[in-house]
């Protein structure tokens, strides 16, 4: 099976409503991109050349729309990702009056077992949201012949959207 339905079995499995990575619809906008640049390879009669069904390497076609629609995912996916590991190691962390309270307030069905269960889930929600985000950049530069992908991820990190810098995985993940 390859990853973008594992993905897609693997999100609609969530207990949790999460978001996630439009994937497919990435995927789509570069095959366009890419059955683009085919006929207009055909058109100028370009077939033996190497980069003959592919971009050129700055394509504003793609990156008009293909880098700040992962970008908005790529945030939207990493704030809740944040928010949800925040609340859950709040939630653990407590002690005291606040834990009662907070108990209470998420109505007691939190034992440490599914506190847990709850942390493997979103350790595993960020790696695979990961693993996504660098397979998409991967197949943009392979069809664009171009270094843009991982330029766009070092400006990830850099923004302190990259889902594996957070600081909060770290805190789950010694959880």
């Amino acid at each position: 099976m390859k990853f973008t339905k594992k993905y897609a079995t693997y999100m609609r499995g969530m207990e949790a409503e999460l978001p996630a990575v439009g994937l497919k619809r990435l995927k789509k906008m570069l095959k366009k991109c890419r059955s683009d640049s085919d006929h207009r390879s055909h058109l100028q009669d370009a077939a033996a050349s190497p980069a003959a069904g592919r971009c050129p390497g700055h394509c504003s076609v793609c990156d008009g729309s293909f880098f700040p629609s992962l970008l908005n995912e790529m945030s939207v996916v990493v704030g809740c990702f944040n928010e949800k590991a925040k609340k859950l190691l709040e939630l653990h962390l407590a002690t005291g009056f606040k834990k009662y309270t907070m108990w209470f307030t998420n109505k007691g069905d939190n034992s440490h077992g599914r506190l847990m269960q709850q942390g493997k889930d979103l350790v595993t929600y960020a790696i695979i949201n990961a693993v996504a985000m660098r397979k998409i950049l991967k197949k943009y530069d392979k069809i664009h012949y171009s270094k843009q992908g991982q330029e766009f991820k070092a400006q990830a990190q850099i923004l302190h959207i990259e889902i594996l810098q957070s600081p909060w995985l770290c805190e789950l993940m010694a959880f």
